[in-house]
């Protein structure tokens, strides 16, 4: 499997006091604090949270617990990860060890943030919380060099299984008994179940009904409005979904994983895990509008948005300024559709540009970015974080 260099790395060797770091399940939180804190101890809390991993040896927790201590008071680095797995009776032990050396808490549930920074956890105060997310498109593009490979191999899980679009419609039917078992599995480590209206909200939203009021109507919940609100914000929290801000009042949801995405619209297009059906067609076109919208964001600075009345890709905005609106395309523009695109752009945004995954559009706006053009801005970008 290949390893992403990503930004996060840098900021996990300079920890150097307690931290609790968080995120979805499989984003490479395991990767960064085994590549890039220089621990002394690593210990892994089994599920069930009776046993646990240290080394190669399996230990009773209480055993690890109190060897995590010894490190700590030593001055060491100590890592606990699954830290959502420890039964809360040990939190009163580790917060009699503050601050003594540095321990970072690893977990895989958004629930673990509220626990431990509860007004009645003994943990209150004691960590500086770190968020781990999928990785940043300019970091993986500034090192595979591929504009729509990246935007795939963003989510650590899939870079072993997918090398190309192709093979994520070939391998689609498998690949969505992944994803369900994965999702499971985050609903499992923040102590929830995958409901039957949860799982639909998910399929909804990957296959295209981003507003809160569509997937209301679509699920028919006695609640209305209210219902469908609450399920998307939660699934939002724990990183399964993604809200974008829009010209609007109203946010638009999508899934936060590119190619979980895909393979979730999938699911709901064409029912592969039941007819073992090959889709034919997969919305990469939407996943590359708000992949490079999140990386022309870091790029230019600014909030990114979009408009659904104007149907525009990507809004950048500085407060109530608009100051940059792009039209983003897996091919190419012809010389009319950049005409009539930069036309409609120069509506909503002081500046505007055109991007194209294949070739570099024509010079019809404020900026044309191609291929080249993305992969130097993703260079520039990942140097900035010290990726390369």
């Amino acid at each position: 499997m290949r390893i992403i260099r990503r930004r996060e790395c840098a900021e996990f060797a300079k920890i150097q006091s307690w931290t609790l770091v968080y995120g979805r399940r499989k984003v490479g939180k395991t990767t960064l604090l085994k590549n890039c804190v220089k621990s002394d101890l690593y210990v892994l809390i089994g599920y069930g949270g009776s046993t646990a991993v240290v080394g190669e040896d399996f230990v009773a927790v209480e055993s690890a617990v109190r060897e995590v201590g010894l490190f700590l008071k030593r001055g060491g680095v100590a890592v606990i990860d699954e830290f959502q797995r420890l039964p809360p009776k040990y939190w009163d032990l580790l917060a009699s060890w503050a601050p003594s050396g540095v321990l970072i808490a690893a977990g895989s549930s958004y629930g673990i943030v509220h626990r431990v920074f509860d007004k009645s956890s003994p943990l209150l105060g004691l960590f500086a919380p770190v968020h781990v997310d999928i990785i940043a498109y300019e970091d993986v593009l500034a090192q595979v060099r591929d504009p729509v490979l990246s935007i795939l191999w963003r989510d650590p899980w899939v870079i072993p299984h997918v090398s190309g679009v192709g093979e994520l419609t070939e391998r689609a039917r498998e690949l969505a008994l992944v994803a369900r078992g994965l999702i499971g599995e985050v609903f499992a480590e923040e102590e929830r179940e995958l409901t039957e209206t949860y799982w639909r909200a998910i399929l909804l939203v990957a296959e295209g009904y981003w507003k809160s009021t569509d997937v209301a109507g679509a699920l028919g919940l006695k609640g209305g409005l209210a219902s469908a609100s609450s399920i998307l914000s939660k699934l939002a929290k724990m990183g399964i979904l993604r809200a974008i801000p829009t010209l609007g009042r109203e946010r638009y949801y999508a899934v936060r994983s590119p190619a979980l995405s895909l393979i979730l619209y999938a699911e709901a297009k064409y029912h592969i895990s039941d007819l073992g059906t090959t889709p034919t067609d997969l919305p990469l076109g939407r996943e590359a509008q708000f992949t490079v919208g999140e990386m022309l964001a870091n790029y230019f600075g600014g909030t990114q948005r979009y408009s659904p009345r104007e149907d525009i890709d990507v809004v950048l905005t500085r407060g109530r300024r608009r100051t940059w609106a792009f039209e983003v395309k897996l091919g190419p523009f012809t010389r009319e559709e950049a005409r009539e695109a930069v036309a409609k752009l120069r509506k909503v945004a002081e500046k505007v540009g055109l991007v194209s995954l294949s070739e570099t559009p024509p010079d019809y706006g404020d900026l044309s970015i191609g291929p080249r053009e993305l992969y130097n801005m993703a260079v520039e970008l990942a140097g900035k974080y010290g990726v390369l």
